[in-house]
């Protein structure tokens, strides 16, 4: 077996400047910067963690995050229709809902409402 250990935080530091090196060229194009909305549903602490180093990694690369984050008790009606209204908001061009959801929720449904262009 060819076997090679990689470096993961210098991966992700390369991937980062790439990206950050991509975004001004997005923003001319959209004449805005790209913008990524986090929905996060309760209140589980590895989830805020991941969101939060989502949130940095976005402001190291130029992009402009918007967390949107929603009580344990968000019922699945409440879930879709803020997914549908960032879908509508033409600042957003990404949509991450955080995961796990709670488990009165059906992910694929949720997942299913993201626009994918």
């Amino acid at each position: 077996r060819d076997e090679k250990i990689i470096d993961g935080a210098a991966m992700a530091k390369q991937i980062r400047e790439e990206i950050a090196a991509e975004t001004p060229a997005l923003f001319t194009k959209l004449g805005r910067a790209p913008g990524l909305a986090v929905v996060i549903v309760g209140e589980r602490r590895d989830s805020q963690t991941y969101v939060r180093n989502k949130v940095k990694a976005c402001a190291e690369c130029g992009i402009v995050s918007t967390i949107i984050e929603l009580p344990e008790s968000t019922t699945q009606d409440a879930l879709i229709k803020a997914v549908r209204t960032l879908n509508a908001d033409e600042a957003i061009d990404g949509i991450l809902v955080q995961l796990p959801l709670p488990s009165h929720i059906t992910e694929s449904e949720i997942l299913d409402e993201i626009a994918l262009a």
